[in-house]
């Protein structure tokens, strides 16, 4: 658990402009920056419910992808195997806080992608659809 957390978190740095990233490891990022952000950080009412508006966005697209990939998943099975994920990725998370502290240079990347997630305005790009 702990290496494929660690594997995760690298991907969190900054990607190359040339790199894709799907919209599955883009929500793998904000289930972990979630995490830091509650164990490390815990932030104010406002910026954290601005994080989970733009995370729910990314679920949403998320959702969409994994139905392409899996079209008798149902919502709820897709519901909840987010859930499992995100336990599985705050298990991880809780390991290397344990273990690092919340001063590593991963952690610590992943509280500044947080602070990121948090200020974008996904959710403008989707209200009108």
């Amino acid at each position: 658990m702990l290496i494929a957390v660690l594997t995760i978190l690298s991907l969190v740095a900054p990607a190359s402009a040339e790199s894709k990233i799907d919209i599955l490891t883009i929500l793998d990022q904000f289930m972990i920056s979630k995490a830091v952000a509650s164990k490390c950080t815990p932030p104010d009412k406002e910026k954290r419910a601005k994080f989970l508006l733009n995370m729910e966005t990314v679920r949403l697209h998320a959702t969409q992808r994994l139905k392409k990939m899996y079209p008798k998943a149902t919502d709820e099975m897709i519901a909840k195997g987010a859930m499992q994920r995100q336990a599985e990725l705050n298990k991880g998370v809780s390991e290397i806080v344990a273990k690092e502290g919340c001063d590593g240079p991963q952690i610590k990347e992943a509280l500044k992608r947080f602070d990121i997630q948090a200020d974008m305005n996904l959710f403008a790009l989707t209200k009108d659809k």
